[in-house]
Order: C-alpha cells, then structure tokens, then sequence
C-alpha cells in the first residue's frame, strides 16, 4: 500500500536577487504573476527585476527558472539593457530566499522579435533545468509604446 499524499510538496525558495557581475548587474528580484493584459508582471522599476512565481524557482529539479525586468523606465536606462553585452560563458548567480545561491553559465543569447518569441519553450516547467533572463530590445516603436524585440539570455547550472 503506497501512502496518501494530501499535502503537496512544499514550494522551493523564491529567487530574491540575481548578479552578472561582468556586466555589472546585481538587482532584487520579486515574485510575479501576470498582468491584466496576459504577459508577465512586472515591478515599474527597471531597477528590480520579476521572477514568474507560476514556474519553476532555481532549487525545482526541472524547467526555467524566468526572470525578467524592464530594458528602461521614466528614470532612464537599467541594468538589464547590459544583457544584450553578455557572451556565452558568462556566469549568472542568483540568490534564493534561503540564502542559498545557485551559479550558472550563459549558453546562448538571442533578440527575438515579439511576436516570435517561443513562450512555451521560455516558460518550459517540465525540460531541463535553466534560467531564463528577459528583457525589452530592438527598436522603440512611440505608437505601440513597446520595444520590437526580447532579449532572451539562457544559462544552465554549474555543475
């Protein structure tokens, strides 16, 4: 007879703060959820950045791990512009709610036209482990206030 299992599993720690220190990024990271519009949530400073708290956090044993912020906000340029500059090899820490931290390596970066951006493969629960990091890039388009791309930076975990 195999135990009753009516207490789900405990969540893993949330993300709280993510660093790329070769390009000088070291920014608090909130839970999110997603907007009325249907998009990811995001805090109005691209000063702190959003983890999208319905996925997979750095300690699940599965899927990305999404992180995102603002290319920009009224009070100019934020960090996460400087993802565009990352090159495949750099390291990404980020620091869970436990205090722990967990270290990973940049495989691939890629602007992608909005419109093309592959959201399942992004917010993937299920594949291999990963993190995710997301912001705005490409041209500024005043009519739709919106960026034409996303600059979407993977990395995998140290092993």
């Amino acid at each position: 007879m195999r135990p009753a299992r009516d207490v789900p599993e405990p969540a893993p720690p949330a993300p709280t703060r993510v660093v790329v220190a070769d390009l000088g990024i070291d920014l608090p990271v909130e839970p999110a959820g997603v907007d009325p519009d249907g998009r990811m949530a995001l805090p109005g400073s691209g000063d702190v950045a959003a983890w999208y708290r319905f996925g997979p956090a750095p300690a699940s044993p599965a899927g990305a791990t999404v992180v995102a912020a603002h290319v920009d906000d009224p009070d100019g340029v934020g960090p996460f512009a400087r993802l565009a500059e990352a090159a495949e090899g750099t390291s990404v820490e980020v620091v869970d709610a436990t205090g722990t931290s967990f270290t990973y390596t940049v495989t691939d970066v890629r602007s992608i036209a909005k419109p093309e951006v592959p959201l399942d493969e992004l917010f993937d629960r299920d594949g291999e482990r990963r993190l995710v990091l997301v912001t705005c890039g490409g041209r500024w388009d005043p009519d739709r206030r919106s960026y034409s791309d996303n600059v979407v930076v993977t990395a995998t975990p140290e092993q």
